[in-house]
């Protein structure tokens, strides 16, 4: 049986000349030019230019609401560790690598306030990660325990009935004749820091600072904390 054969052939065509192929659909597309490829490129870093630093703005408020959160519980967990202690604030190193006294160290204040953690209903008890801030950068969480100073200048002394050791004024400047006094310095619970960053490490323009919790709970920015206090 003979199959039928199509006349693909134009009139004006040779006998036995084939056509030539169509190009194939992906070479019709038009590519793109050097030009056009560099302005696309230069497109493209404009955009990253202005995003980047918005992205990096934001990861910062982010790990400074988690800095203030921390200390807002370690607040709550040293006013529960008062309570439970006749109303006595925890004794701890400020630097528990370098205890002030080498032959009888202080314990830290991670370990001092682990139980008084595990009664904050809102804090998870088996977790340290309370006394890690998000912008630690020098690894003082690793090596104290803490992103965070303990007050030592608290040391087993009362809630809320915080003052200085006594000390003593001359009646007249400079001549010791007049005779002397001694006097104590009381500040008040919201002027009073607990814990705070060991470092400035919160990016707040044109300089970083430091997150401190007070004796009354709240939670302030080291440089407005000084300002107010001023």
């Amino acid at each position: 049986m003979n199959a039928r054969t199509l006349n693909t052939q134009s009139p004006d065509s040779a006998p036995g000349a084939a056509l030539p192929n169509p190009p194939p659909l992906c070479c019709l597309s038009r590519a793109f030019t050097l030009v056009e490829l560099l302005v696309v490129i230069a497109i493209i870093t404009v955009l990253a230019g202005l995003l980047l630093p918005t992205l990096g703005r934001s990861k910062a408020r982010a790990r400074d609401a988690v800095c203030v959160n921390n200390l807002r519980q370690l607040g709550i967990a040293t006013r529960v560790y008062a309570g439970d202690h006749q109303d006595r604030l925890p004794s701890a190193e400020i630097l528990p690598t370098q205890p002030i006294d080498p032959q009888n160290p202080l314990p830290r204040i991670c370990d001092v306030l682990a139980a008084s953690i595990g009664k904050n209903g809102g804090t998870n008890p088996n977790s340290g990660s309370i006394f890690r801030c998000p912008s630690d950068q020098k690894g003082r969480y690793a090596a104290e325990g803490s992103s965070y100073e303990w007050n030592t200048d608290l040391n087993g002394r009362r809630m809320d009935e915080t003052r200085t050791d006594s000390a003593f004024l001359l009646l007249k400047p400079g001549d010791i004749s007049g005779g002397i006094t001694n006097f104590f310095m009381t500040y008040p619970p919201s002027a009073t820091p607990l814990l705070l960053d060991y470092d400035e490490v919160h990016p707040r323009p044109p300089k970083s600072g430091k997150n401190v919790v007070f004796m009354d709970g709240h939670v302030a920015v080291m440089e407005a904390a000084r300002t107010a206090a001023n």
